[in-house]
This record gives C-alpha cells, sequence and structure tokens, in this order.
C-alpha cells in the first residue's frame, strides 16, 4: 500500500498535473525540477517554476499579506556542476508577459521546455537560450530526458492548499549539450530524474522547520528519499520511494538518522551522514554528503555517494529551511544571484551568475564600461 502523505507533503500521482489554479494563489508556487547526473558525480539541474519561494522579495511580501500571485514571479534556474564545484549557474526572473504554461510546454522568454509522456516513455525536452548579465553571448543549447514514466498510483486526490509532490520517471537517461557563445560549459550523458511541486500555501506557512531531500541512481531502480521537520519540533516525517524500471512506485517505511552536525557559509547546520533505516533497523540507504556545491543562507545542495547492500552510487541532496528565506539582511546577497531579462538587477549579477571561469573579468567590465 503507497502512502498518499505524511502531515508536510502529499505524494500524488504523476498522471495528475499541476493544477493551473495555483498561477492564481498568492504567495503560491509551481516547479518544475530536471536533473542529471554521471558515474563521476557531475551534473547538471533545471529549474522552471512560477511562484519559486527562493526569490528575493516574495515571502517578505507574503509575510507583509501583500505576496503577488505565482504567475507574477516566472523564472528559470540552470546550474552546472563539475568535479564538486559550480562550473555554471543562472537564476533568472521574466516578466509575467515573457513566460507562459501551456498544458505540457513552458516558455521563459525565448527557451522551451517540453514533458509529456509519449509512446510510453516521459520525455522532456529543453532547449534554453538565456541572456547573461556582463557578456553578450548568451546560454544555448539542449537537454533532453527519456526514461519510464512514474505509473499511476492510488493516492488521493490533493488540494491546491496540499504541498503536492510527484516524481515523474523512473530510471531514466539525459543528453545534455549547453554552450556559452562558442564555448562548451556541458557535453553530457548521464542518469536523469524529473518531478514538480506545487502549493497554494506559500512555503513559509507549511508547517516545515527544514527538509533533507535526495535521490539516488542505482543501476535498475531510482531510490529517492524526503526527510522532514515539522516547525515547532517533534520527530521528523520520512518518505523513501523506489521506483523500478518498470515505473513502479515502491514505499519504503523508514526513519532517518543524522550524524556529523557542521555549519556551512551563512550558518547553516548540515549533517555529513543521512542513514535511513528500516523498521528492523537495518539500512535500506547509507547517503554520506560530499561536496558542497551550492552553499546559501538557505539552501544547501550536496553531491552524495550512498551505498545499499554491495551497490554504490552518486547522487545529489539538498537541504532548506524556509524560516530563512528572504531574510531582510541576507536579500541583497540573494539579488546578487538572481538576474531579471527587464528590471533592474544587482550590479554584480556577473560575479556569481554564468560561467565560473571569467567572472572577474565580466564584473570589472560592467563596472568599468
Amino acid at each position: 500500500m503507497l502512502r498518499s502523505a505524511t502531515r508536510l507533503v502529499r505524494l500524488t500521482s504523476p498522471d495528475r498535473p499541476l493544477d493551473r489554479e495555483l498561477l492564481h494563489a498568492a504567495g503560491g508556487f509551481a516547479w518544475w525540477y530536471l536533473d542529471a547526473i554521471d558515474p563521476q558525480g557531475n551534473g547538471v539541474v533545471v529549474i522552471w517554476s512560477f511562484g519559486l519561494p527562493f526569490l528575493p522579495g516574495y515571502r517578505a511580501a507574503s509575510r507583509r499579506g501583500e505576496a503577488p500571485s505565482a504567475r507574477e514571479r516566472p523564472s528559470l534556474n540552470v546550474a552546472v556542476y563539475r568535479e564538486g564545484r559550480e562550473a555554471f549557474y543562472l537564476l533568472q526572473e521574466y516578466p509575467t508577459h515573457d513566460a507562459s504554461w501551456d498544458g505540457e510546454e513552458w516558455r521563459f522568454g525565448d527557451s522551451v521546455l517540453r514533458s509529456e509522456v509519449r509512446g510510453g516513455r516521459r520525455q522532456a525536452s529543453l532547449s534554453l537560450d538565456c541572456p547573461l548579465p556582463g557578456t553578450r553571448d548568451r546560454l544555448r543549447g539542449r537537454i533532453a530526458l527519456d526514461g519510464v514514466p512514474r505509473r499511476p498510483t492510488a493516492s488521493a486526490q490533493p488540494t491546491l492548499d496540499d504541498h503536492d509532490w510527484s516524481p515523474l520517471t523512473g530510471p531514466a537517461t539525459v543528453d545534455a549539450s549547453l554552450r556559452v557563445g562558442s564555448r562548451s560549459i556541458l557535453d553530457f550523458a548521464g542518469r536523469g530524474y524529473h518531478d514538480r511541486n506545487g502549493s497554494r500555501t506559500p512555503f513559509d506557512r507549511l508547517g516545515i522547520d527544514h527538509w533533507v531531500w535526495g535521490r539516488v541512481p542505482m543501476p535498475d531502480r531510482e531510490l529517492i528519499y524526503y526527510v522532514l521537520w515539522p516547525e515547532g519540533g517533534g520527530a521528523p516525517e520520512a518518505l523513501a520511494l523506489e521506483i523500478d524500471d518498470a515505473g513502479q512506485t515502491r514505499d519504503v517505511p523508514v526513519r532517518a538518522r543524522l550524524t556529523g552536525e557542521r555549519r556551512a557559509r551563512y550558518g547553516m547546520p548540515y549533517w555529513d551522514r543521512v542513514e535511513l533505516l528500516d523498521p528492523d533497523g537495518g539500512a535500506w540507504l547509507d547517503v554520506r554528503h560530499g561536496a558542497l556545491l551550492d552553499d546559501g543562507p538557505f539552501y544547501l545542495r550536496f553531491g552524495t555517494e550512498a551505498t545499499r547492500g554491495g551497490g554504490r552510487a552518486h547522487g545529489t541532496g539538498e537541504l532548506v529551511r524556509p524560516g530563512r528565506v528572504d531574510l531582510a539582511p541576507m536579500r541583497p546577497f540573494v539579488k546578487m544571484r538572481v538576474h531579471h531579462t527587464e528590471a533592474p538587477t544587482s550590479r554584480l549579477n556577473p560575479l556569481f551568475l554564468g560561467p565560473r571561469r571569467g567572472r572577474w573579468r565580466r564584473q570589472l567590465g560592467t563596472l568599468l564600461g
């Protein structure tokens, strides 16, 4: 029997797309996530969204009771990681008139993204064409995912208020080629993953103090874990899923044990090790956090190495603390990492966005030009 929810997140059937009414929810959100990782742990992440909670000013407006609708804050995020560090990063906002969601297709500026089940396969095709701050060169390229679709489940129909989450694939492959100007920044084939999240309830009112999420591509299945701590204290709630190469989802009852607490650059606490234990105390999955790929005031992304029985694989993981999102002291630093295609943005964008190589040159050119 597949559990449909914890108190903090509802696992929904992949054949039920996010409700477009989320676009009109003040302070709500809808986002789609795709990542890929190769056997060495190099990877790419793309998130396209309306009302991404991490955008500067969005949560603060919600706290004041002035939150815009999700459709008023469209954005596209692309990150490339190589050899344990960020090689490229872009979080780009668009004006409302320059972004759309039409069924299984999304447009953000000149980028077109599609995700659909066709011929019994989940296929996503991302055609990216994005301006970059500090240069006339653009990010251009394609990312293609092909995999077994996660099969429909008997999970309950969510309400718009639920934190609605659904992985969309089992084992999948990704081919990606990205360049900036004439320079390649990614030429890649690896294992892929694709999911989506949505809620009408503002991010900071979901009752979540923090969560740890991750996914591990084993040869014949995808392993996914989601551990959420409620506000006000209490034991964490955990979801653990296995999606096999036929698209079948198996829910695994687990409890989480975290050890090796540390603090990141902005004071974010995290753990070196996450163990997911079955009811008998045996290890379902043992995850070691390795390279800290994204180190922010409320969001951390890790390269991970996971073991299960005799199997071992590189994966990816994240830790998020909603209560730290959009705090006034940190907002200027977050703005440096967000570029808007039309509205004024931080003059320091070139130092934090685009290819890692050449950022100082692009920044000096902007300041002196």
